[in-house]
């Protein structure tokens, strides 16, 4: 696609989204294709191009508004890219919380344990904090005080700390 598409509906070949923005107050939402079309067919405009941006209100809902359009090709392949990640990182998070939780009694050198460390590789960016948590989980003999507590917690600030998304609180838990 070259230029400005002629209609609205052009942009389902490319998976797109689009960006409206308020050119005077400056805000701006990115809406799904089907979500715009139906907000433009609401406000009783035209779905072409040029057209559909007077049918649009401003998200801030501003005096007066001056809508752009900018199409956002591949947007949606793009959402579920990072939803799958946050699905993948919020997964391995569970299989190493419950094994923090079985840690302090038992052994919990796992298959699913090594699993979640290497899905969580590439996104906690520090090999050590998930070696110390295999080692930890690996220890022989088990003492009551030797758990995995400490090395899911500094993965999880790690986590944080790049803008990961995690789902509810892991750190509330007690170490």
């Amino acid at each position: 696609m070259v230029g400005a598409p002629k209609n609205l509906s052009d942009l389902y070949r490319v998976e797109a989204q689009v960006r409206v923005t308020c050119t005077s107050c400056r805000a701006t939402e990115v809406w799904e294709l089907h979500a715009i079309i139906t907000e433009v067919r609401n406000n009783g405009g035209n779905t072409d191009w040029r057209a559909a941006r007077y049918a649009l209100k401003c998200p801030k809902r501003c005096a007066s508004p001056m809508i752009s359009l900018l199409p956002i090709p591949f947007g949606r392949e793009r959402a579920r890219r990072r939803a799958h990640r946050h699905a993948l990182v919020n997964l391995a998070l569970t299989i190493l919380r419950e094994a923090a939780g079985r840690s302090s009694q038992e052994t919990v050198g796992t298959i699913e344990v090594r699993l979640a460390l290497h899905v969580l590789r590439p996104f906690v960016r520090d090999q050590q904090l998930l070696t110390d948590f295999w080692i930890a989980a690996t220890v022989e003999p088990r003492h009551p005080w030797a758990s995995c507590h400490k090395p899911y917690h500094r993965i999880v600030q790690r986590l944080a700390d790049l803008g990961v998304t995690i789902e509810g609180d892991p750190r509330s838990k007690e170490q």
